[in-house]
């Protein structure tokens, strides 16, 4: 079975021919320009032409090459062409002598070369990354830091380094490092899956890799993370030629970055998912930090995974790439067992104590908390000796629902469907499309008087903990502002308890002596194949905050469920084994291909029959899950459907995706396309 990783060995002819690829005519199409005057050709006269993609959402144009210039052109140049009646930058896709067939059409002139961006491989990844994720080539262009080049900023300036919070030694990884210092060496191409046995091994592990290397690119799925990143580095010796980028920065400073990367002042970037397409010349390697993690995947369009793409600029490059996590993906270990990757395991110096709770009806103190869970954090915070840190996670925010007694119905959102949820002081919260109302008096379906809190969040498990324990809580979620609060026993400062949901990111990691994970089923129970998968990785995280001796607290009304019993035993790579299993009995990633169609209307008469009968004979024998009318994500358009292609074949997938749109699009509905979803 083909994975997604497999397309490497089938695409070495997709970049061999990549040089020599013909534009097709629908290329030759763009706006009129004053000057230079437009050249006609209708004669077999051979001639220098190359296609050139703009940052905007437009497909590569054809331009003819002047004599003067052509000894300039490459791919991957960006040069100042007629767009539309003005000169705008772009970069050259391609660059070919027409073979003197005969032409009959109107071709503008690229007015000058700027400066080479990206090498003819780089160049080369644009291309194929339009091609996989069957998107326009502009749009790729735009999302790349190729966009900071288009416009130079008057006053760039670097990005200071954060201050380091703490004691930043880390641990060495010798053993690991020669595997992949030996391929940086040989300058082959071989994908490492480093699986670390803890975050602080793998950034050590990074750190002890960039030593010496005069070029790379290090990604990180978060900005705090790519920033802790770029901070350790800087205090390297040669830190000084390390740079950062990522979207929350400032333009003169992504500017700065990103010309200093083209004119050589620096060598090693670290930044987030858009970094992979750093203008860097020859890296020596490609590092990939918590690999597993979602936020690689783009949302909006290009839809492309950060990993992925990586994986395959070093397979152009031709140089060694490491993916490195403490819980990889699924997906990287099937590709690991099945040498497609190169595994490399360290072994755990610790593990946490794990205690699965049992979560019974009429054994609760409180919504989400049990009586044994209570007894477990009360002996915890009042014991008499040594300081005492402790977390409790609740994956919600807010008070709790609200359901009528009289219907049993709960309070849903008017525009989405969404049930709402309580926050003090502001009313009902809609958190899918962000949605607000007052608190109502009575049921809006039945019109009932009994109204009751349904479940709990932040703020309530904060207020029954403070009840039930009698000690201060700090609350930790988006919805406080505040740097650093810290609620503290009476009497004893190094006491606290903090409540918050697993994106709180202000807990200094091994600070913790216990943790509450309150509803992991939440998580376990999304109507998701890799609902498993993500539920593991986030407890992996929150083990990465207990101290040593730390102790790990999940509650649960399955405790018999597969997943606690080895999160029970620590066993990452078991877990892993088992969900492999399950997952080629349902024919199910990675053992087979998948891609999402999302159909967005305005037409609320629209049916999911309605599409299935239009669409039934373009998809052909691909198996085909839904359509499935979903929310919205487009404004101004009511209705949306969603469609699971599914089939072991991508170019299959392919064909069907684009035979598809093109009925979707004659039918005035718009589509969205999202090859290899990570959610589905």
């Amino acid at each position: 079975m083909q994975t997604m990783h497999d397309t490497i060995t089938h695409n070495r002819s997709f970049f061999q021919a990549f040089r020599g690829k013909s534009p097709g005519r629908g290329c030759a199409k763009q706006g009129e320009a004053e000057k230079p005057p437009l050249m006609r050709f209708e004669y077999n006269i051979p001639m220098h032409l190359c296609d050139v993609v703009f940052p905007q959402n437009l497909p590569p144009l054809t331009y003819s090459v002047p004599a003067g210039l052509v000894q300039s052109v490459k791919p991957g140049t960006m040069v100042v062409a007629p767009l539309r009646g003005k000169a705008k930058r772009g970069m050259i896709l391609r660059y070919y002598r027409s073979s003197g067939a005969s032409f009959k059409g109107r071709l503008n002139e690229i007015l000058d070369i700027v400066t080479p961006v990206y090498s003819p491989e780089a160049a080369g990844l644009i291309e194929w990354c339009a091609d996989y994720y069957i998107a326009n080539h502009g749009t790729i262009l735009k999302g790349t830091p190729f966009r900071d080049l288009v416009k130079p900023a008057k006053r760039p300036r670097q990005r200071p380094p954060a201050l380091p919070s703490r004691d930043t030694a880390l641990p060495a990884t010798p053993g690991m490092l020669d595997q992949v210092l030996a391929s940086v060496r040989r300058v082959e191409y071989r994908t490492f899956l480093y699986l670390a046995a803890s975050e602080e091994h793998e950034a050590g592990f990074v750190l002890g890799l960039v030593q010496g290397l005069r070029r790379a690119i290090i990604l990180a799925p978060e900005v705090g993370e790519a920033e802790s990143l770029y901070t350790l580095l800087r205090g390297l010796p040669g830190g000084e030629r390390v740079c950062i980028y990522h979207g929350e920065m400032k333009k003169t400073e992504r500017y700065d970055s990103v010309e200093g990367l083209c004119s050589g002042r620096y060598g090693i970037v670290v930044g987030t998912r858009p970094a992979v397409f750093a203008p860097l010349v020859s890296p020596s390697v490609i590092v990939v930090t918590k690999e597993h993690n979602a936020a690689y995947k783009q949302e909006e369009s290009p839809r492309y995974h950060g990993r992925d793409v990586a994986v395959m600029r070093g397979f152009t490059e031709g140089i060694p790439v490491v993916l490195s996590s403490v819980s990889p993906s699924v997906e990287s270990c099937y590709n690991a067992f099945n040498n497609k990757y190169v595994l490399m395991r360290q072994e755990e110096p610790s593990r946490p104590a794990v205690s699965v709770i049992e979560l019974r009806k009429g054994e609760t103190a409180a919504p989400f908390l049990s009586t044994r869970l209570l007894r477990s954090l009360k002996s915890a915070v009042k014991k008499p000796e040594g300081p005492v840190a402790a977390m409790v996670v609740i994956q919600r925010r807010g008070y709790s629902m609200l359901k009528c007694d009289d219907c049993e119905e709960l309070e849903t959102c008017p525009e989405c469907r969404t049930p709402l949820v309580v926050h003090k002081g502001e009313g009902l919260l809609c958190h899918l499309c962000g949605s607000r109302m007052e608190t109502p008096v009575t049921c809006s379906r039945c019109g009932g008087f009994n109204l009751s809190p349904f479940g709990a969040g932040t703020e309530r498990i904060e207020e029954e903990l403070k009840r039930h324990l009698g000690i201060d809580i700090v609350r930790l979620d988006s919805d406080v502002s505040g740097a650093s609060r810290t609620g503290k026993v009476s009497g004893s400062p190094d006491r606290y308890m903090v409540v918050g949901t697993l994106r709180t990111r202000r807990i200094p990691r091994k600070s913790l002596d216990i943790v509450a994970f309150l509803n992991p089923d939440l998580l376990l129970n999304l109507p998701e194949v890799r609902a498993p998968e993500r539920l593991v990785q986030d407890v992996y995280s929150l083990g990465g905050l207990l101290s040593d001796k730390g102790r790990l607290l999940l509650q649960t009304e399955i405790p018999w469920h597969p997943v606690y019993r080895y999160l029970r035993r620590w066993d990452y790579m078991g877990f892993v084994k088992g969900e492999l299993r399950v997952r080629r009995e349902n024919s199910m990633p990675p053992y087979t291909r998948l891609v999402s169609l999302f159909i967005y209307t305005g037409d609320c008469s629209v049916t999911a029959e309605t599409l299935g009968g239009m669409l039934k004979d373009a998809l052909g024998d691909v198996d085909v899950i839904g359509p499935a009318r979903t929310t919205p994500r487009i404004k101004g358009y009511s209705c949306c459907f969603r469609l699971m292609l599914r089939h072991v074949n991508r170019q299959v997938l392919k064909r069907c995706a684009k035979t598809a749109g093109k009925l979707i699009r004659e039918a005035g509905m718009v589509l969205r396309i999202d090859v290899d979803p990570v959610l589905f």
